[in-house]
């Protein structure tokens, strides 16, 4: 499979329709006291400092995206889900950002990216909806440098709850494939990783460094 990179076409219009729809999820999800930018923070203020290429798995909407982009990092982010990254285009454009990131529709545990080719490798809100996380661990691993650090931070239980009630309120149903912390925390840990482990009110957040 060869490297083509997410080129994405939309009108004015799309990015402030897109906009709008975005920010009344954020308040959505914020009164039943979720702040999604308050949760970026936390991640990046852990996993600090972060040098060199960024990857970032699994980008969904955009969150994560959006905040590493407004916190000046350049960024390689990749879904597997066309659409998803076209919403996260939408969102970096109406922040004027979208130069900062370079989008591609790829399968996470098939990446087309050379071995330790990246400093650091995120995933948010990724592992929960993976039937086969070792796959997608493996291939973090593969394509990280030695030193280098993997982020990884998914929802606890008061997290799922939260999520779960404003899917049902949208009248959708929320993929929950049980992956926790603890296997996630268990397969670094046989692969040598140093482990920095933390928790806020509606995550757990592990960076992981490699070959330390």
């Amino acid at each position: 499979m060869s490297l083509k990179e997410y080129i994405p076409n939309f009108t004015n219009k799309e990015i402030e329709d897109n906009h709008t729809r975005f920010i009344e999820r954020v308040e959505l999800y914020r009164q039943k006291g979720l702040d999604h930018n308050k949760n970026r923070r936390f991640i990046l203020e852990k996993a600090a400092p972060l040098k060199g290429r960024i990857l970032e798995l699994g980008t969904g909407t955009g969150y994560t995206t959006l905040a590493l982009a407004k916190a000046g990092y350049e960024v390689t982010a990749v879904d597997s889900d066309e659409e998803m990254l076209r919403i996260t285009a939408l969102n970096l454009a109406y922040e004027r950002l979208l130069t900062k990131v370079r989008l591609f529709i790829m399968d996470a545990a098939s990446l087309v990216f050379d071995s330790y080719s990246f400093d650091n490798v995120i995933a948010v809100a990724l592992f929960h909806h993976l039937a086969e996380p070792e796959r997608v661990l493996s291939e973090m691993d593969r394509v990280l440098k030695e030193k280098g650090k993997i982020i990884i931070a998914d929802f606890n239980e008061r997290g799922m709850e939260l999520i779960r009630a404003v899917h049902k309120k949208e009248e959708r149903e929320h993929q929950d494939l049980g992956v926790g912390r603890e296997k996630v925390l268990s397969y670094l840990s046989g692969l040598g990783y140093d482990i920095e482990d933390y928790a806020d009110e509606f995550q757990w957040v592990l960076i992981a460094v490699k070959g330390a």
